[in-house]
């Protein structure tokens, strides 16, 4: 082929690659998109976010001479899908039908949804003897699906196949979820994480459950049971728990999920919200209570259900079986919080027989989203008259000893008449009580043999058939028990010849109050000789009003003025009136003295009394001023000042109180001999100064009597004596006088005279200069005695201020010890040196010092010289 045939084969190639239809039309040679999907034509399957390198395949089909060779498929930057490797296969061809897979990863945070892909078929068709090459582009839809999780569809207290209520405080308890598995395929390693609700707790003491399923069928579901332990602290209610989840899927991916999000793992995906809730009771949810009743024949019954719940609950029916026929009820489905009535009334039938017939109520009631139903029973008696046999008249005590009853009692006997009012005898009766709180005994049933029919008469506890009995029994009243009346329930059975009967009522007994009169008084103190008025004041603390109250004072070794018993007639309730005993204490001793107050009175017609006992102290009189005297100390012939302290140690003022003093005329002479210094406050000290010159000339003992008289408060006057022992002695005046100080070779000398210028001489006089002491001896009056002591002073002290110190102590005529002390200041100087001894010395040091100077001197001359010739030299 030539050049210029080459160039017309290669436009020619052109158009046909541009533009096959011109030459093919529509019936010309293609390649058609016939099918793609996951896996494979025959065994296709799902893809999920996190798959890798999983396979896709391509369906084609060509027409014509087309026969493609080769497929490719591409993805954009930005698209979750990952082609791995090539188109490895190539092109399958059977009869136009080509088969071609890839292998595609999914990523982890793909969403579900459809995600475009580029395919492109390479093919080649002969045209004009020339194989032409062409490529075909499709865009396909990837599918990626969204994960199937497992899903947890109910949690409730038990075991598989075997229901239970969790209830506040059980304890240790199993809970037991249930987890589908809504997928296809199946699902291994199901881990649940449950958060539990507050107050339970897992078997470790977490707030929250692990729930392990190891496999579950596709389209079925398993359970798992883990204990919790539901505590005092959990709260009743129905909560929604939250919950995260793991599981394996069927190729070996692991999916992690809340009921929320996802929060880890390979999908970016929303797990459905479904509701999860647990419903923790309360230990009662809902109290029922039913009535019992008694009916003739031939008439209308009605029995009450009462239900009581502190959370809201729906009675949703309530279904009643009897013998009895039903007339009547205002029961409706409703929902309730607190308490709720319902009403049944029923017809008993004119033939029907004397007996107890049972009533059973089925009740159907849903409390927290759940069902629960109660059986209630009750007993419709029935005899042939609307009566039963009855307690009344109660008693307490004995019929010779009857009692007041007050809480805080034990052993009471409490008596009631059981009445027959039937026209026949009953027998083996027994009478049940249940006891209100506060009141208990050691039996709670009492048996008659046989009670007569109404009519007969007799008493049954007195071995006669009348128709009523005497019940007894022995109660213990509760300290706390609260005053006032208290229903006593009493269960009474008993056989006729019509059968076994059953009746229940209840009977009021009153409790009274505790009624103690309370006497308040201060323990009384009196003093010698005088009389108190004691007050007491006497309460009724108590409810009820008291009568014929009387309160007797008696004493022993004292006297009661007056009256020893008062009387008041009547005291109502908190009220309080004050009786006033006078006591007198006129010749007796001090000390203690009992006294017993005795109060009786009446309530409500029963005599009470109590007592109260005492102490009366007696104290002398000289405790109520005390008295002292300074100085003790008198010197002879010389006028001395003595103060007199007077203190009110009462608590109350005394009046007109007077002072007097009694003295020896032959041993000294007093400024004055009485005093008046009329009132005296509680506390107050009061002080008196007179003159006191004793005539003796020798040490002598100066008595003296002090006599205090005033008036009480209470009236009557008491005097008190007091006797002080003084002592005059002679006077010791003793003085330094003519101190010196000398200072000679490092020793400073100290001379003086002590001169005693008094009336006594001065014992064992002792003299001591900064610590050194030189005994002295007697110094008489009036006779000068020198002294002299002598002390080291260190020559480095020379030119300094020295304190000296001189003590002179000393004993007086009774030998009582005295000190005077004196403080001199004294500077030795240089030129009270006396260098004779240590002459020598002292000089040879004074020539050292100039002698190293000039040394020095020459040295540091000869180094000047030195250096001015070394110079010199270099120059």
């Amino acid at each position: 082929m030539n050049i210029y045939a080459k160039i017309l084969v290669l436009i020619v190639a052109f158009l046909v690659t541009s533009s096959p239809l011109i030459f093919m039309g529509s019936s010309g040679p293609n390649v058609y998109l016939y099918g793609y999907g996951w896996g494979s034509p025959t065994s296709p399957t799902t893809a999920y976010p996190g798959y890798t390198e999983f396979p896709f395949y391509v369906e084609v089909v060509a027409t014509g001479s087309a026969t493609p060779y080769e497929a490719s498929i591409t993805t954009s930057s930005n698209s979750p899908l990952q082609v791995v490797g090539t188109n490895q296969e190539g092109m399958v061809q059977q009869n136009g039908y080509y088969l071609t897979s890839f292998y595609i990863s999914v990523s982890s945070s793909a969403s579900p949804g459809y995600y475009p892909v580029t395919l492109t078929v390479d093919y080649s068709e002969p045209i004009n003897g020339l194989i032409c090459t062409f490529s075909k582009s499709f865009t396909l839809e990837v599918p990626v699906s969204a994960v199937n999780f497992p899903v947890p569809i109910n949690v409730e207290g038990g075991t598989s196949g075997t229901t239970s209520q969790i209830i506040v405080g059980q304890g240790m308890v199993p809970l037991t979820l249930t987890v589908s598995n809504p997928s296809n395929n199946v699902m291994d390693n199901v881990i649940v994480n449950l958060t539990l609700p507050p107050g339970v707790f897992s078997s470790t003491g977490k707030g929250y459950l692990t729930f392990n399923v190891p496999s579950i069928a596709p389209q079925q579901s398993s359970q798992d049971t883990q204990m919790v332990n539901v505590t005092q602290e959990a709260i009743p209610g129905t909560y929604s728990l939250n919950y995260n989840e793991r599981f394996t899927n069927y190729l070996g991916y692991t999916y992690y999920a809340t009921n929320s999000n996802i929060t880890t793992g390979n999908a970016n995906v929303t797990l459905l919200n479904l509701p999860l809730t647990l419903t923790i009771y309360p230990k009662s949810p809902v109290l029922f209570y039913v009535s019992s009743a008694s009916a003739t024949p031939n008439s209308q019954v009605s029995i009450l259900i009462k239900a009581n719940s502190t959370y809201n609950y729906q009675v949703l029916s309530i279904t009643p079986q009897s013998q009895l026929n039903l007339i009547h009820s205002n029961f409706t489905s409703n929902t309730f919080r607190s308490v709720s009535m319902f009403n049944f009334t029923f017809q008993v039938a004119p033939s029907i027989s004397p007996g107890v017939y049972p009533v059973t109520f089925t009740t159907t009631y849903q409390i927290f989203g759940q069902t629960q139903q109660t059986v209630l029973t009750t007993y419709v008696n029935v005899n042939y008259y609307n009566t039963t046999p009855v307690l009344s008249d109660p008693s307490w005590g004995t019929q010779s000893d009857q009692v007041l009853p007050t809480p805080g009692e034990t052993g009471i006997p409490l008596s009631f008449v059981l009445t027959n009012p039937l026209p026949y005898s009953l027998s083996n009766v027994n009478v049940t009580f249940v006891l209100p709180q506060g009141m208990s005994s050691p039996y709670n049933s009492y048996i008659v043999p046989i009670i007569g029919p109404a009519g007969t008469s007799g008493n049954s506890a007195a071995g006669t058939s009348g128709n009523s009995a005497q019940v007894s029994l022995t109660l213990n009243l509760a300290s706390n028990v609260t005053p006032g009346y208290h229903y006593v329930k009493y269960i009474i059975t008993y056989t006729t010849s019509y059968g076994i009967f059953r009746t229940a009522s209840d009977i009021p007994v009153y409790i009274y109050p505790q009624s103690q009169l309370i006497a308040s008084f201060d323990t009384p103190t009196i003093y010698q000789g005088t009389q108190i008025g004691l007050p007491i004041t006497v309460t009724n603390p108590g409810s009820q009003p008291l009568t014929s109250i009387s309160a007797q004072l008696k004493v022993t070794g004292l006297t009661v003025v007056g009256f020893t018993n008062q009387t008041i007639n009547y005291l109502g309730p908190g009220e309080n009136t004050t009786l006033v005993f006078s006591i007198s204490s006129q010749g007796v001793g001090p000390g203690t003295y009992p006294a017993t107050l005795l109060l009786s009175y009446s309530y409500e017609g029963f005599p009470k009394s109590s007592s109260y006992t005492f102490p009366i102290n007696v104290v002398p009189s000289q405790d109520i001023v005390s008295v002292s005297v300074e100085p003790e100390e008198l010197f002879y012939s010389t006028l001395n000042n003595v103060t007199i302290n007077l203190v009110n140690n009462l608590q109350e003022p005394l009046y007109n109180l007077e002072l007097k003093l009694i003295g020896n005329p032959s041993l000294y002479s007093l400024s004055q001999n009485s005093i008046n210094i009329g009132t005296l406050k509680p506390g107050e000290t009061e002080s008196v100064t007179l003159s006191i010159l004793p005539t003796v000339t020798s040490t002598t003992p100066i008595p003296l009597s002090v006599e205090v008289q005033y008036l009480l408060p209470q009236g009557g006057v008491v005097t008190e004596g007091y006797n002080f022992s003084l002592i005059a002695t002679g006077l010791i005046n003793l003085q330094l006088e003519q101190p010196t100080v000398t200072f000679s070779n490092g020793t400073l000398t100290v001379t003086g005279v002590l001169n005693n210028l008094g009336t006594a001489t001065a014992n064992f006089v002792t003299v001591y200069v900064n610590g050194n002491s030189t005994y002295i001896g007697s110094v008489p009056p009036n006779s000068p005695t020198p002294f002299s002591s002598t002390i080291f002073i260190p020559f480095s002290h020379a030119n300094s201020s020295q304190e000296i110190r001189i003590d002179i102590t000393y004993y007086d005529s009774v030998y009582q010890p005295h000190n005077i002390s004196y403080t001199l200041h004294y500077v030795p100087t240089v030129q009270h040196l006396n260098f004779t001894n240590f002459g020598h010395s002292f000089h040879r040091n004074l020539l050292l010092i100039p002698t190293i100077i000039i040394v020095i001197l020459i040295i540091v001359i000869i180094i000047l010289i030195v250096l001015l010739v070394s110079r010199r030299f270099r120059r």
